[in-house]
């Protein structure tokens, strides 16, 4: 981090795969935050099994977007005071209709068997969604109950928490000022 960059919040995506986290991640950027969008290096996968949330690449990036947050937000709340959380959400059928899409598409080159990003992939998947493979019932279920625990974990606090659907059109409008930055003139990053 250069030394005169001023200091700014943590910021962490915690929406559930498929609810915009990689547009998120694009408006971050473009609003000057470096933030890692579902990070898989041999760090983040030891913060991971270990269960403490202490991801090395937040001593030089400035937050972690998609569900490698979804299991640690209460650990990151209390590692990093003042941080802004974004909880993106997304209308339920259409994003199990998403989900369902992304789960069943074939596997991609990066995740060769025993790679680090399989193995965080995996880990992920059972920890937030406790199974493999896509349980349109399971995920709703899980799609739900992470929303309402966010909520009430975030109650009272709405200088801490942004809910944003971007799906449903909501952007930099929500974004900027709950970050403290001017919005910019340009489209909010769509999928």
């Amino acid at each position: 981090m250069a030394e005169d960059r001023p200091t700014r919040p943590k910021v962490f995506g915690l929406g559930l795969s498929r609810t915009g986290t990689r547009s998120l991640t694009t408006a971050l950027r473009t609003l000057g935050f470096d933030v890692a969008h579902y990070p898989c290096d041999p760090g983040t996968y030891q913060a991971l099994v270990d269960g403490t949330a202490r991801f090395p690449l937040l001593a030089e990036r400035d937050g972690i977007t998609d569900i490698t947050v979804a299991p640690y937000y209460e650990e990151l709340d209390l590692a990093w005071p003042g941080a802004k959380f974004i909880l993106t959400v997304r209308e339920e059928q259409s994003w199990l209709r998403s989900c369902a899409y992304h789960w069943e598409r074939p596997v991609t080159s990066k995740a060769a068997p025993g790679s680090v990003y399989v193995r965080v992939q995996r880990f992920l998947r059972a920890a937030v969604y406790g199974c493999h493979e896509f349980n349109a019932a399971r995920f709703a279920r899980v799609h739900r109950r992470h929303i309402e625990q966010v909520r009430r974990h975030f109650a009272g606090r709405d200088d801490d928490l942004l809910v944003l659907d971007i799906v449903g059109g909501q952007g930099y409008e929500r974004l900027a000022p709950f970050l403290g930055v001017p919005i910019p003139d340009e489209p909010f990053p769509g999928f």
